[in-house]
């Protein structure tokens, strides 16, 4: 039996994979369950296990080629003495290699059949398909953002700007270029698929999210209490809980005082989440990943604190699953470690707020009439103002700055 292996979809948005390794050779036998293939997506690599037993008998795209999903990129058979070519013939494949013209413009689909089924999976509202075709937007350019990847009247939107933008960028530095003569000793570094993602999204969240900050100063004394308390009574040298872990702790309690800020803004309404998901920034080689901690509200700083650590783990070694980076209703981003005082952070779309930690330092403050110096960290607050009007958002941030000075609080 012949198996025909394709470029998976890994989630409902991903269009195109790239395979950045082979864990087999054409000759080797693979069992069924056993990793085949790596796969680079929008954040983490993912290892992909073949489909059945056999003797990979052709490779048909070599590492570091990116094709749409669906396309074939290997056959498997059950014996290496089985004839593939009358496969290869009736599906019009192509091996893939390093320098060749994009794929799109190649023949890469197995048939027209796979072309209209991926054209119909589009999920689009009829107002963003209108002024799509009346812009002569590509639909299936554009990475939609509503639930399960729909693509709304926003994204479409922020095409058209960012498509503008392009050509008033290209004219500018046309005529900077007649200008300024050409600088020796540059170096132009190609982006990274998740470097273009972060670029896409975060360009995206601040044309089409009115952000609104608010920022307050909070004493960190207690926080840094409960922290040290938790490692006294941790029994491995590992289990070590952060600041950060108890951050999201007290952010998810505040969460379910506040539901209109764990929200989505829809392009006709506004959703309010059910649960409480929250992403936490991790810095990564190249870029950014934000793993999501699921119904965080449910869930002990202890158990945060392993969870945390895991997906900060998997994250770097890219290694995190789809749904592990997906369906995040708030974020937190510290940046302590570094000693920074103050930032405001870009929202993640399509979520309403996120929180910016900043380093604890110790300063003077008046308590009891007297002069002071306490630990203290500022807390930002980032949200959309389409969904949080400032005053919910002040009053959702004290509620956070008063956890944080009395943790026990969330134990009530």
């Amino acid at each position: 039996m012949i198996t025909l292996i394709e470029m998976p979809a890994l989630s409902s948005t991903m269009k195109r994979g790239k395979v950045v390794k082979w864990y087999k050779r054409e000759g080797d036998l693979v069992e069924k369950g056993e990793t085949l293939f790596e796969v680079e997506t929008d954040k983490v690599n993912v290892e992909v296990e073949s489909l059945a037993s056999g003797f990979v008998r052709k490779i048909l795209l070599e590492e570091g080629i990116q094709v749409p999903t669906n396309t074939p990129i290997a056959i498997i058979s059950d014996s290496m003495d089985e004839d593939i070519s009358s496969v290869i013939e009736a599906r019009s494949l192509v091996s893939v290699s390093p320098g060749e013209e994009e794929p799109e413009e190649m023949e890469l689909r197995t048939s027209k059949t796979s072309r209209v089924k991926e054209r119909m999976i589009i999920k689009t509202s009829p107002l963003a398909r209108r002024i799509a075709e009346q812009e002569d937007i590509d639909i299936q350019t554009i990475e939609g953002t509503g639930p399960g990847g729909r693509i709304t009247k926003q994204d479409v939107e922020m095409a058209i700007a960012e498509r503008s933008h392009a050509h008033q960028g290209e004219t500018e530095a046309e005529a900077e270029y007649e200008i300024q003569p050409e600088i020796e000793g540059y170096e132009d570094i190609e982006l990274t698929k998740i470097r273009r993602v972060i670029a896409q999204r975060l360009q995206k969240s601040k044309l089409t999210a009115p952000h609104f900050y608010v920022d307050v100063t909070a004493d960190a004394t207690a926080i840094t209490r409960l922290k040290e308390d938790f490692e006294k009574r941790s029994k491995k040298p590992a289990d070590k809980t952060t600041f950060n872990d108890i951050v999201v702790k007290i952010v998810s309690h505040a969460l379910k005082e506040f539901p209109i800020v764990n929200s989505s803004f829809l392009e006709d309404r506004i959703r309010l989440h059910g649960a409480i998901n929250i992403g936490v920034a991790v810095a990564v080689d190249d870029g950014l990943v934000v793993p999501v901690v699921r119904n965080a509200d449910q869930k002990s700083i202890s158990q945060i604190s392993h969870e945390v650590m895991e997906l900060a783990r998997k994250a770097r070694n890219r290694r995190l699953l789809p749904d592990e980076y997906r369906g995040g209703t708030f974020t937190i981003t510290n940046l302590g470690m570094y000693s920074v005082e103050g930032f405001h952070a870009i929202i993640n779309p399509p979520e309403s707020g996120i929180l910016a930690v900043s380093a604890i330092i110790q300063k003077p403050v008046v308590a009891d009439g007297k002069i002071t110096v306490r630990p203290c960290v500022k807390l930002s607050l980032s949200v959309d103002h389409r969904v949080v009007d400032g005053s919910v958002a002040a009053r959702f941030l004290a509620r956070i700055k008063e956890l944080v000075e009395s943790p026990s609080l969330i134990f009530e």
